[in-house]
């Protein structure tokens, strides 16, 4: 994590912790929000009262820090994750009042406001704004009829409406929930409970991209779909899994899989025997060398299950070079090739074999075995997004990739990476640059490196013992 720097506004007092002049602390989470975030700044330095803005990026790969520092704003890195990056930020401003924002958002001069009031009045509720959606269309005014009807049947309040709440309140709920999704719902609901949350006058305004991109009868539907789900008491790491967007540069999952069927590729899976001591190595100081191993064969054959549908031919990587045997045992390749990486570092045998691919395919996409979140899907828009980009690559949040994608091979582009270090994706990144190639990036995704990426679900997966197949688990989770 970076310590937050930059320019502030006149406005926002001055840079501290407790004995900061400034009674609100802005924190506006944000992921590749370079184009959004400009006109919420203007915005918020338009408040009447002395205030700071701290954006909290997850790893943007765009404009945003610039943006957030052109904007008198201070800037914090965190791992990515909304709920992670909001209660980042509220840990280190240490103001009395919290107002958290989404980089997309608009503030109304009633809102502005309110704010004001409410903070100078110290008034010990939390509140949030009414609802509306830059779009002209009468699709979104049902939306927000929608929106107030949730409000008072069923007490649903989103994130996109923001929140204000004094730090002691916030403090006394346990702030954001560490979850992917529905962080928002239940931290309303929690001071709903409480009673301790009221609206607030004012508007804030949210995009329409999401639904224009996804499509709205689409987006529509998902969002209910989820939200039902979650009041059902699934869990939002499950509903994650289908909440996630489904495009990456414009290329939608019907065009995906059109573009990805025609085109004649490989995916090429790479794979270690899974012996005990040689495989998920920084794991197993933790848990230990037999359950790393079996962390790690259970995820590997779930991984190939879920990919097995993608409309490439799928060959299977191994090493060591000795260890062809254990591959077959263990993930029963009968539908797909097996090639020995053969000798090197990772680069040298990524190279090779990216080579082999090509000598009989148009495009090759790679991905490991550390991702349980890649799919079918992730795969097709891969294999999609090759047609109007020299490579694809999906970015891991510990700063390497679980995937990469090529039409043509390009060593170099392996050569010298300091493998298995949180620079790969950097450094991948500027020789990519360097090389004159054009690149589509698909979601981040999180690896399983670490005991810090051991969720309760996957310990609880991990314990359950290895005997249970995948044929019994739902492909795309732990279950």
């Amino acid at each position: 994590m970076m310590v937050p720097q930059g320019p502030r506004h006149p406005s926002q007092g001055h840079a501290g912790g407790d004995g900061d002049t400034a009674a609100l602390g802005i924190v506006i989470p944000a992921l590749d929000e370079a184009e959004a975030l400009p006109p919420l700044l203007r915005d918020v330095a338009r408040l009447a009262i002395a205030h700071r803005v701290l954006v909290v990026d997850g790893g943007s790969r765009d404009g945003t820090v610039a943006a957030a520092r052109s904007g008198g704003a201070e800037i914090m890195r965190s791992r990515c994750g909304r709920a992670r990056q909001m209660n980042a930020g509220a840990s280190f401003l240490g103001t009395r009042w919290l107002l958290f924002l989404h980089a997309d958002s608009r503030l109304d001069d009633p809102a502005l406001r309110s704010i004001a009031t409410h903070v100078q009045g110290d008034v010990p509720m939390a509140g949030y704004f009414g609802l509306a959606i830059a779009h002209a269309h009468v699709y979104y005014r049902m939306i927000e009829a929608g929106q107030r009807i949730r409000e008072r049947l069923a007490g649903l309040v989103y994130g996109d409406q923001g929140l204000l709440i004094r730090r002691d309140l916030f403090t006394s709920i346990g702030g954001y929930p560490d979850e992917p999704i529905m962080e928002d719902v239940i931290v309303n609901r929690r001071l709903l409970e409480v009673g301790q949350l009221v609206p607030l006058a004012g508007t804030l305004t949210t995009s329409s991209r999401r639904y224009e991109e996804e499509g709205r009868v689409r987006a529509l539907f998902r969002n209910m779909r989820t939200i039902i789900r979650f009041l059902s008491g699934t869990q939002p790491s499950l509903l994650a899994r289908r909440y996630r967007p489904r495009r990456a540069q414009g290329i939608g999952p019907r065009k995906a899989a059109r573009v990805a069927s025609s085109a004649g590729a490989t995916l090429l899976v790479f794979a270690k025997a899974p012996r005990p001591g040689t495989v998920k190595t920084r794991l197993a100081r933790t848990i230990g060398d037999e359950r790393a191993a079996a962390l790690y064969r259970r995820m590997a054959r779930l991984i190939v299950a879920n990919v097995r549908s993608a409309p490439a031919r799928m060959v299977v990587c191994y090493d060591p070079p000795d260890g062809e045997g254990e591959i077959r045992n263990w993930l029963r390749p009968a539908l797909h090739q097996c090639w020995p990486q053969g000798t090197g570092d990772l680069g040298t045998r990524m190279s090779r074999m990216v080579a082999r691919a090509l000598s009989n395919a148009d495009r090759v996409v790679v991905i490991g075995t550390d991702t349980p979140a890649v799919g079918a899907d992730t795969v097709t828009r891969a294999i999609a997004a090759l047609d109007t980009a020299d490579v694809v690559i999906g970015p891991a949040r510990d700063g390497g990739y679980y995937l990469v994608g090529l039409q043509e091979p390009h060593p170099d582009l392996f050569a010298g990476i300091r493998w298995s270090t949180g620079s790969v994706l950097a450094e991948t990144t500027k020789r990519t640059e360097r090389l004159g190639l054009s690149v589509t990036w698909l979601e981040v995704e999180g690896d399983i490196d670490t005991a810090d990426d051991l969720t309760p679900e996957i310990m609880g997966w991990l314990g359950s013992g290895e005997r249970r197949t995948e044929s019994r688990a739902s492909p795309g989770s732990f279950s």
